[in-house]
């Protein structure tokens, strides 16, 4: 899992960064700083994610095309 693949998981949510580090508890900051790739996704952060968001479909796809539109964007 890399920060666009937490920023995607999020966004297919619906949620702000807020909301996000809320029902993960962690703090805002750490998911702006993961997100914006100054900061790795911690095994510890990855277990909380699978654990509250699950890996659905919903989410696997809106990872999918995070990174094709990243792609096009090159």
């Amino acid at each position: 899992m890399d920060a666009q693949s937490v920023r995607a998981i999020r966004i297919s949510r619906n949620m702000r960064q807020t909301d996000f580090a809320e029902a993960l508890s962690v703090s805002r900051s750490c998911i702006a700083a993961v997100e914006g790739g100054h900061r790795p996704v911690s095994h510890n952060l990855r277990i909380r994610i699978a654990q509250v968001f699950g890996t659905g479909e919903d989410v696997l796809t809106a990872i999918q095309r995070a990174k094709e539109s990243d792609k096009l964007a090159l």
